[in-house]
Order: C-alpha cells, then structure tokens, then sequence
C-alpha cells in the first residue's frame, strides 16, 4: 500500500498534477519573476533530472526527522490568528495566518476529505510558483506536506530539492481538511517564493474525496491576491460606534454601463469631537429580472468605487439640510454647491475590505472640529449592462476616545481626464502625476507633516505603482509602493515609523502599465476600461489641501502626438475644457445618460473621451480631416521607437500642476518643466517618427 502511495504521489506530481485552476489559467503579466525562483533549473531538457530528484525525496519522505507527518484525529490549534480571507466566494477554502520578522504560519481550513494545495506567484498562474501539497490518511489520521514548485515552461508540479515547509498539524472531520504548517518568509531557496510587502498570488486547489496521496485531479480552484505581511486589521475597541452611509433603493439601469451617483448625508449629531477610525464597504447589489430585485448567491456587484468626502462648512444649513433628505444626484447634475465636498475621508474600491486607521491617529467628526455634511460619490462599472437596484455604501467606525493626532487624506497622482494616454501593445509603460513644490510651499506647515498610510490606486492594466518623495535635488526612499499591483485587491499601506514631509517637497505617483492585451490606446477615465493612477495619503496634522495633482497641459499633449490645431477651437479652448467638466451635458436619468461607448452602454462620465471625438485635425495637413481619436487609434502602436520617444516625452516634459483646497479653491497651479531643451528636442523626434511612418503607409497604400 505504501508503495502503491509513493507512486501515485509521483505520478501526480510529474505528470497531471493542475493547482490553481489550470484549464481557467490566466496569462502571465510577465512582470520580473521573483527572484529566488531558479528558472534555468526548470528548462524542458532537464525534466528527467528533475523527476528523479522527485522520486528521491517522495522515496525518503517518511523517513526525515523533521514532523511532516501528524497524527492528530482531533486537533486545536492553540496559535492565534492575526489575519484570516476566504480565498473563494462561499468559503470553502479559508487560510488564517500569524507572521514574525523572519517566518510566517498558516492554517487552511478546506471544504475537503481530500486533499490540499497552496501556492504562492507573482503571476495568477503555477509558472515558477511555490506550491504546497498536504493531506490526511483516511485510515489513519496522519497529515502528510510536501513542498514542490510549478515548472516555468509547462503546467506541472515537482518536489523542490530541499523541504522549507513544516508541517505543524493536519486533521480532518466529516467534511473538512485543515492543515497548519510553517515556513520563512525567505528560505534562501531558489525554488521558493519570498514573502515580502508586495501583493502575492494565493493559488489554491481542492482534491475530490479519498484523495489520499492518489492526489487525482482537483475539483476546485482558484486565485486570491493578498499581501501577507500586513497589520493587524481592526482594532480592539469596545468604544466604537457605526454611522452607516449608504444609498437606499437606487435603480441602474441597463443601459449604463458607467454611472456615478452623489449623495448628501448629515454627519451624527455629536455633542462633542469624536474621531473616525475605521471604515468597511456595505455592499448590497440585486439584479432585477422579470421586474423585480432578487438576491442572489455570488452575483457580481456593479459597484467599483465609493468615495467619502467632508463638506467645508456652508453657513446655509437649510439647503444642505434639504440636501441631506433628498435620494441625491446623477454625478455631473449634482448642484455646483456640492463642489465644496473635496477633501475624501473614506476611499474605498473593489477587492478591499476598508481600513482601519494607525493607532496614534483619527479623522475629527462631530462638533469643534468635524464636519456637519459629507458627501458620498458611488461609481457603478457596469458594463454586463444589467438592471441592478442598488443600496451600497460605506460603514464609519468612529469613538470619543480621541487619539493623538487629526488626520486628513490628500488625494494626490494624475488628475482623471482624457489627456492620460497609455499606448496599446505596451508591456511597461509608465505615466507620472506630480504634487508640486509649489503647492507644497503654499499648503504645507512650517514643521511640515507626517504621512502615515497610502491608499495605491489605477485599473486593470496597472502592475506598478510608486509614491515618491523629492526633497530639493535629492529623492528620498519611497513612501510607498507596489511591485504586483492587482486591481482585485486594493488595500492601504502603513508607512512604518510615518514620514516627515516638508514645506516645499514633492511627491511623484509613478504608474507602469501593462497594455499587451489591448489593441486601442487606453485613456484617463473613471471607467474600468479607462485608467487612473492615484494616490490617496493619510496624513496629520490636518491642512486645508485637498488634492494635488498633474497634468499634460493641452498644447504639449497634443503636440506630442504631431497635432498642432483643430479646426473650429484653439488650443486655450481646449485646455479650458479639460480643465473643467463644462463640455458634458447629460439629460436627467433614467433614460439616454452620457456618451455611448465603443463596447455599447452609456458612459455616464467620459472625461473628455467624447470631446477628443469631436476634434478635426486642421494642422499639419497630413493628419488633415481626421478626428484626434481616429488619429490616435491609427498610430503605429508596434513601432518600438516611436512608443519610447512619446513615453519619455510625456513623462519629462512639461507637467501642469495644481492644489485644491477643501473649499474647492485653488492654493497654487502653475507649470513644472524639468528640462526644456530636452523635452523641445524629444517633442520634434516624435513629430519626425510620426510623419516619418505615415508617409510610409500612404507609399504602400499607392
């Protein structure tokens, strides 16, 4: 029987061994592999090496010293769990964890007589992953862990030369296996993960029943991206109270696919200062089918992102009190009163749980100190085109006990417009937005203030994201930043120890993307489909600055991409409308909102798409009669040189950079240019490029 175990492990592991969802594999991102993983010791030519170092160590599995074998029928563990996820919707795989400075323990309770496997990748996918395997002898009772890795060039699974996972217990009852094991967060082995503050890949995989050591193929799978290394969650605080901020009944309708919906809610009515210190989303999305809202078991919410924002004080109460009993608006209908609502308290997006805020700090609600009125922006990607009735929101956790500091958030990065442009077919494409020196000298206080968590944001095609700091001529370490980014996944970063930010620093949100799946430019926007690349940055003591950010000014931009006017509007025109939102009009709901879009649907808020549609090319002659987005889209993408020349030319080149106070008023604007003769030299290489290819696709066209 051993025997017969021994090779039915081995043809598990050398042959049909799938973890992880391997028939629903997703691509690479092909970002820089981690880098303890030896992928030259994976090539094909060396399978054979490779099975016979696995039978070995499978052959002397039971032997080793080290506990890798439990015999436990009944077991509890008696570790307490800093963080605990659900790695699937319905919670049949859960996975607890506790971590020191140098190693991490786990517990994976699984809806399983069978058996168990985890994995850990920079990418959603078994290439080059640390994987391990465990399960429990039916007859017996004895829990059994072997460490493997998937192979960089085909999906399959093989023991790793040397065993770094310890197994600690493994039982099982009626209807579940829960295994708990150990490993360092870096082993020093090449054929395994290092843990590190990156977002990781959790892979998982569920064998059927009976799979003990026959290890047949899974019958559940999956990804989840988690980063391990963070702090503890919620606080411990029997003083917290809840104010739930939430929409009631809001009908999406199916024709939009992107849709923003602002409400005004009245803050508790507190005798005195009291301090938020936490926040959770509240989500409650029905579809509506045959007329009515049905709840329904794993059904997708359209909800992409709620923003919370305090309201500067308005000495008419009564009209913001009105505000307050009203369902709220359409995003680009909300009243211009509502403007004053522009410092977030709360940002919350798809894949996070909310926040808890450091311990030494809070947000001031109620009297002498907080706001009376807030704001809740909710942005719907609904791009399914389904009819949903909607009541999310956002839960604030807030308590009397005050803390050491006020703290505030500042939105900081690319100011959301069309004029951010990642080009297709990119495989690390980087855009920058800039919180000037400028603005800093005029908004930040004399002693300066410390930065304590940043909130890292963009959509889908992101990977990396970066906060850097500047001071003078000098750039100091990062305040914070992701290596793997995933948009699934958008948690805050505590700044260990905080940062002190000075007058007249500078921070620099720095995005690289990957657009190798698309085959059209990607612009600014709110909508999935778009990009963003943000920062939000908690912060104390509390200033009136609201937001910072960057953009290409309009000339430069267009001018980059070898157009030097339109016909009908000059360029102070257009920079103008990009700088405000005056060139949408949108009916009232619920019928014909916004623009459509290419993929069908109403845009509820284009910033600026549908304009860029609009603009005839008048000069020069060559790109003559087109619109701005036929032009784009018509670019040579594939030309390697002509994609690096507009990168680095957006990227150096002239920055239009601006402050918002809370008020809605600017503290500065004005314009950052690092290198002219540089950038007037790289701006004309482009021009050339662009000229250069048209004229040689209109030879061949003749």
């Amino acid at each position: 029987m051993k025997l017969r175990l021994l090779l039915a492990l081995s043809a598990f592991l050398l042959c049909d061994a799938k973890l992880a969802g391997l028939k629903q594999i997703i691509p690479s991102n092909e970002l820089p592999p981690n880098p303890t993983q030896n992928t030259q010791a994976l090539r094909l030519l060396q399978f054979d090496t490779k099975n016979a170092k696995t039978r070995r160590i499978t052959d002397q599995y039971k032997v080793r010293q080290r506990r890798e074998v439990f015999d436990s029928k009944s077991y509890e563990s008696s570790l307490t769990w800093a963080h605990s996820e659900r790695l699937d919707e319905n919670g049949d795989a859960v996975l607890r964890w506790v971590n020191s400075d140098s190693s991490i323990t786990f517990r994976l309770e699984a809806r399983t007589r069978g058996y168990v496997g985890l994995g850990f990748n920079s990418g959603r996918n078994m290439r080059g992953a640390d994987l391990v395997v465990a399960w429990v002898d039916d007859r017996n009772g004895n829990a059994q862990i072997l460490d493997c890795h998937g192979l960089e060039f085909e999906y399959r699974a093989v023991a790793d030369d040397v065993q770094n996972y310890e197994l600690i217990s493994g039982y099982q009852n009626d209807t579940h296996t829960t295994i708990e094991f150990r490993r360092l967060l870096d082993t020093c082995d090449r054929q395994d993960f290092v843990i590190g503050e990156d977002t990781t890949q959790i892979l998982w995989a569920l064998g059927p029943p009976g799979s003990d050591g026959q290890l047949p193929k899974h019958v559940q799978s999956g990804t989840r991206p988690l980063r391990l290394l963070q702090p503890l969650s919620k606080p411990d605080d029997a003083s917290l109270m809840q104010w739930d901020v939430r929409l009631r009944d809001l009908k999406i309708p199916h024709v939009m696919a992107t849709l923003f919906w602002c409400k005004i809610f009245k803050a508790p009515e507190l005798s005195k200062k009291h301090h938020m210190v936490g926040y959770e989303p509240i989500i409650d999305s029905r579809p509506i089918k045959n007329g009515r809202p049905m709840l329904e078991k794993n059904s997708l919410s359209p909800v992409h992102h709620m923003v919370l924002y305090e309201c500067a004080e308005d000495p008419d109460d009564y009209a913001w009190n009105e505000w307050s009993k009203g369902d709220g608006y359409y995003g680009p209908n909300k009243p211009s009163e509502w403007a004053i609502c522009a410092t977030p308290v709360a940002a919350w997006a798809m894949g996070s749980k909310g926040e808890f805020l450091p311990e030494n700090v809070g947000i001031p609600i109620g009297k002498r100190g907080g706001a009376s009125f807030y704001m809740l922006e909710v942005h719907y990607d609904n791009q399914a085109l389904h009819e949903v009735l909607d009541s999310s929101g956002i839960r604030i956790h807030y308590t009397p006990r005050l803390r050491a500091h006020d703290a505030a958030l500042l939105g900081a990065g690319i100011g959301v417009s069309a004029l951010h442009v990642i080009p297709p077919k990119q495989r690390q494409y980087r855009t920058v937005g800039i919180c000037g020196s400028e603005c800093t000298k005029t908004m930040i206080p004399d002693d300066g203030i410390t930065i304590v968590s940043v909130l890292l944001h963009a959509h889908g095609t992101a990977k990396k994201i970066s906060l850097k700091h500047i001071r003078g001529n000098d750039e100091l370490p990062r305040v914070s930043e992701e290596n793997s980014y995933d948009v699934r996944y958008q948690q805050s970063r505590i700044v260990p120890g905080g940062r002190k930010f000075l007058k007249g620093d500078t921070l620099i949100t720095e995005c690289t993307y990957d657009s190798t799946g698309r085959d059209k430019p990607i612009l600014g926007g709110y909508s999935a489909t778009q990009e963003m690349c943000l920062s939000f940055v908690l912060y104390y003591p509390r200033t009136p600055l609201a937001g910072c950010y960057s953009m290409t000014p309009a000339k430069e931009f267009f001018e980059t991409f070898g157009v030097r006017e339109f016909y009908g509007v000059d360029m102070t025109q257009v920079e103008n409308t990009f700088l405000s939102s005056s060139y949408v009009e949108y009916p009232n709901l619920p019928s014909d909102q916004g623009k459509e879009s290419e993929e069908g649907g109403m845009q509820g808020d284009d910033q600026g798409v549908g304009f860029m549609k609009e603009l005839v090319i008048k000069e020069p002659l060559e790109f003559g009669q087109k619109t701005f987005m036929a032009h784009l889209n018509e670019m040579p993408w594939s030309e390697v040189l002509l994609t690096e020349q507009i990168e680095k030319t957006l990227y150096r080149g002239m920055h239009m950079t601006f402050c918002k106070k809370n008020d809605d008023s600017w503290g500065a604007m004005f314009f950052l240019l690092r290198d002219n003769q540089s950038h007037v030299s790289q701006r004309k290489e482009v021009f050339d490029l662009i000229r250069s290819i048209t004229m040689q696709s209109t030879t061949r066209l003749v």
